[in-house]
């Protein structure tokens, strides 16, 4: 036996003793931890308390029986297994367990191989649904925006309104992080756990897309996209020139739920969320003719991904992020983010957006000597650029004031730890936070 179950707890539940005994004495000579209870109130107060990895479950019980046992395990949370366990049990029971819930089912006189392959299978589910738990969750921290901008803080508003929208219009820049607002849709929308399938339009010819979305017909290997989302989202990236037969197909699969496919007299069902991504304004796309009145208007929210340049705030905690997430990668000492670092990015318009950036760090993790890397290890595209105009030098001098009072509130007032997390001499910093009229407290005076 694995040693994941080796470990886990089993709850059994059943007022006959020797039912009990006889249950516990089979799974704890495989090396499980038993635990049991002899009425369904005590056992409900158990599973609470104790969190079993599996239950046993008997359906007939004194008291409350086992299906509103069962019903009260659910109502209050309890996710593991339940294996009911019926000596007479009917058709009806066992359909009415089922729809509340229940796993599997063992019959008396229990059967060793029987308690143990059931027992085993429901431990099984239990990891993998642990592990599909922490998958989820990670996706979800992986499709979060970084920042506190006002552009940010706005774009989050916006994609928590579409949340559970049947169609959504992205548009933005490359790079700004389009893929990652769909992301964020598929995982906080009515159905998380369905498929994400992404199609690069503009990458395709306009037969290949037709193939890609819709499939081909009585080709049950290739159903297509379309149909492969469905209780899912397909996400349609740079498509801007989309053909208009496909327009019109989407707009009628968005209001139907049912896609005619181009040129051919079918149609696919599918209950797929429609993502669509533009690099361009659709405004514009609809005075170009690119784009159709019908198309744009099948998309209740339309949202625009702001390019990196109008969110510079977010750049030191984005930068941080990414050098420990490559550092990582690349099983190395993280870098810490220098002044004059800082100020170069903070400087630069990034027309690559937060791709960019992450590439340009990437390269610095490779090259850069540490504990600290400067303005030098970065790119020599983004070193060399010019200001934006008047406003830039007052965003900086207020990134930088802000960028200064967290670390020195992180390290406590401590000047010299400071310092060392900046890698700077203690006489630069002391310079600096005179500059700022910041106290080694971390307090400053209004700007």
């Amino acid at each position: 036996m694995p040693e994941q179950e080796r470990r886990a707890r089993i709850l059994v539940i059943d007022d006959e003793a020797p039912v009990r005994e006889a249950l516990a004495e089979i799974l704890e000579d495989e090396g499980y931890e038993v635990i049991t209870a002899g009425s369904g109130e005590q056992g409900v107060d158990r599973a609470l308390a104790d969190h079993p990895d599996v239950i046993f479950l008997d359906i007939w019980l004194p008291g409350i029986d086992g299906l509103e046992a069962l019903r009260m395990l659910r109502e209050r949370g309890a996710r593991a297994p339940v294996i009911m366990i019926s000596g007479h049990g009917t058709i009806e029971t066992a359909v009415k367990a089922t729809k509340l819930g229940a796993y599997d089912f063992v019959e008396k006189p229990v059967s060793l191989e029987r308690v143990l392959l059931v027992a085993s299978h429901a431990l099984r589910h239990v990891r993998l649904e642990r592990r599909n738990r922490a998958l989820r969750a990670e996706l979800r921290r992986e499709a979060e925006f970084l920042g506190r901008s006002e552009a940010v803080e706005e774009l989050r508003v916006e994609l928590a309104a579409a949340a559970d929208a049947k169609s959504v219009l992205l548009h933005g820049e490359k790079g700004s992080g389009r893929r990652l607002a769909a992301r964020w849709l598929s995982l906080h929308g009515l159905r998380p756990e369905g498929p994400f399938l992404d199609v690069q339009a503009s990458a395709l010819s306009r037969e290949r897309l037709i193939a890609t979305l819709y499939g081909q017909a009585h080709h049950f290997e290739d159903p297509g996209h379309i149909a492969l989302a469905d209780e899912g989202t397909l996400y349609l990236e740079n498509a801007d020139d989309l053909p208009a037969a496909v327009q019109a197909s989407l707009v009628a699969g968005c209001r139907e739920g049912s896609y005619p496919v181009p040129g051919q007299r079918r149609k696919i069902r599918s209950g797929a969320r429609l993502v669509v991504a533009l690099l361009e304004d659709p405004g514009t796309l609809l005075e170009q003719g690119r784009l159709s009145e019908a198309f744009v208007a099948s998309f209740p929210h339309v949202i625009e991904i702001p390019p990196l340049r109008r969110r510079r705030e977010d750049i030191p905690e984005l930068a941080e992020r990414f050098l420990r997430e490559i550092c990582r990668e690349y099983a190395r000492e993280e870098l810490r983010l220098s002044p004059s670092a800082l100020e170069a990015m903070l400087a630069y318009r990034w027309p690559g957006n937060v791709r960019e950036l992450k590439r340009a760090l990437e390269r610095v993790v490779l090259l850069a000597e540490g504990p600290s890397f400067t303005a030098a290890d970065l790119p020599r595209g983004v070193t060399g650029a010019s200001s934006e105009g008047q406003g830039v030098e007052a965003t900086l001098r207020r990134f930088e004031r802000s960028w200064l009072r967290r670390h020195l509130a992180e390290a406590g007032g401590d000047l010299a730890r400071t310092a060392a997390r900046l890698g700077i001499s203690q006489e630069e910093l002391a310079a600096r936070l005179e500059r700022f009229g910041i106290e080694a407290n971390g307090s400053s005076e209004s700007l």
